[in-house]
């Protein structure tokens, strides 16, 4: 796995030799298409396997009663989720995009999400003009929502939780910020945040915010992070797109 220095350095060469960035790009196709054959492999008998279990307890109801019956279901319904966390990761930066108002999407975003978590305090502010723009709606989400669902993680003991998402445009970029005020990262994982199978949440796949990063990348975006003890934020910064 290519640190993040490395795969900078190889955009270099790649924008300095039009060669090289389409041998890189076949690569990475051939890459995306052999993570996804090994997904469906494992995905076959996983399914089938919950189909047993599933069946299993309908026949057979006292294995619930088990010492050993829970924890057999809690990892797989974990292998589930990791097998879709890394069918996510592999399609990140496959786009389908559409022009949108930004700002209608995270007003009604945020609304939804005061509904899913009632215990947080959302609000949502616009600071400047927006204008219409082509994003993946649906991966744009995905990305947001894993922020925010971090954020209430973080907040679990916070009295006063709130998360606060501000949107604003410079003219060239916009500029989505999603902070809370719950424990703040030390500063030694920032760096390592976004490293795919890097965790440090018990359980975590290591997937979640390597899906973010993609996916903002994949509009030819970054994301900031800051934590302090008042407020920890991640801002994804996106460039003005129009569809093709």
């Amino acid at each position: 796995m290519l640190s993040q220095k490395e795969k900078h350095q190889l955009k270099q060469y790649c924008d300095d030799n039009p060669h090289l960035s389409i041998l890189v790009q076949h690569l990475e196709d051939s890459h995306r298409m052999n993570l996804s054959r090994i997904s469906h492999e494992i995905r076959n008998p996983v399914t089938i396997i919950n189909s047993f279990l599933q069946l299993t307890q309908k026949n057979y109801p006292e294995v619930t009663s088990y010492r050993t019956w829970e924890p057999i279901i809690e990892n797989m319904e974990y292998l589930k989720n990791l097998l879709q966390e890394f069918s996510d990761y592999n399609n990140t930066s496959q786009l389908h995009k559409e022009t949108i108002s930004l700002h209608s999407f995270l007003d009604a975003l945020s609304n939804d999400c005061q509904t899913a978590f009632p215990y947080i305090a959302f609000t949502y502010q616009k600071v400047s003009a927006i204008p219409p723009a082509a994003f993946d709606k649906t991966k744009l989400q995905s990305a947001i929502l894993n922020i925010i669902r971090n954020a209430a993680e973080a907040m679990e003991f916070q009295s006063r939780p709130r998360i606060h998402l501000t949107l604003s445009f410079d003219g060239n970029y916009f500029y989505l910020k999603i902070s809370n005020n719950g424990t703040p990262i030390p500063a030694e994982q920032i760096p390592y945040l976004f490293e795919p199978f890097v965790t440090y949440k018990k359980n975590g796949s290591g997937l979640g915010l390597a899906i973010v990063r993609n996916i903002i990348h994949a509009h030819n975006g970054y994301i900031t992070v800051r934590s302090s003890s008042e407020e920890t934020s991640f801002t994804f910064v996106l460039p003005l797109s129009y569809t093709e």
